[in-house]
């Protein structure tokens, strides 16, 4: 082979070459701007289990918590509390204890503001802040995050909560409205009227009501063959 034909082989392996190492280099770009931003919205478990998942908003008065966790506890009834970290913060224990009783603790951002109205550079404040929080209960695990202020994320949303380490956010199927303090008996219609399979139940620690509903609400669930678990025995690792 004579010595231009070499220089000319040589020189076409590089351009290759680069060609290559150019083209992995947008496929890792792309997968790491895909990792950044969590995935789609899981708002319900499998359809053909009979498992539903009651989550709380974890917030407001702590005496009310606590009778809420107490039917928990009598009832033998697995909850979610998706907690606001800032609320954490100011009631050292309680998130330990909520841990302690068998119930999952998830991230619902730092001060519940309405995430639909912020920037990224704010929605990822909230995220990050509220998994801060949520580290001195729960350690490095990431567990869940809920957005607040909206029952569906937007892509701003989604970004923050993939950069912070989330792959989804959890929503839900189910809104038993107890957050405007109807009567018991209309939360347990609320919620009774649309559950099925796989549901994911929005409700709240911190409302009087949600305490005289939740008895009768639980006892609904059993007699339609509905067992309470909590998200991480519905949803698995997600």
């Amino acid at each position: 082979m004579s010595h231009s034909h070499e220089i000319s082989r040589r020189g076409a392996l590089k351009a290759a070459t680069a060609i290559a190492i150019s083209s992995l280099a947008n496929i890792f770009t792309l997968e790491n701007a895909h990792a950044a931003t969590s995935g789609a919205d899981i708002s319900h478990g499998d359809r053909s289990k009979p498992q539903i998942a009651l989550t709380f908003h974890g917030a407001g008065d702590l005496a009310i918590a606590h009778q809420i966790l107490a039917i928990t506890k009598a009832t033998s009834t697995p909850i979610s509390v998706m907690a606001i970290g800032a609320w954490l913060n100011t009631n050292p224990g309680i998130g330990k204890e909520i841990l302690d009783m068998g119930h999952d603790l998830a991230n619902h951002t730092q001060n519940h503001k309405t995430m639909t109205h912020l920037t990224l550079k704010q929605a990822s404040a909230e995220v990050l802040a509220g998994k801060k929080s949520l580290s001195k209960v729960i350690g490095t695990n990431y567990g869940f995050f809920r957005p607040s202020g909206t029952q569906k994320s937007n892509s701003i949303i989604r970004k923050a909560a993939g950069a912070a380490g989330y792959a989804h956010c959890i929503s839900y199927d189910v809104d038993t409205l107890d957050y405007q303090d109807p009567a018991p008996s209309a939360i347990v219609k609320n919620c009774m009227q649309s559950i099925q399979n796989g549901s994911i139940v929005s409700l709240h620690l911190g409302h009087k009501n949600t305490v005289k509903a939740l008895p009768l609400l639980i006892q609904a669930l059993h007699d339609k063959k509905l067992v309470p678990v909590t998200l991480t025995t519905l949803l698995g690792q997600v």
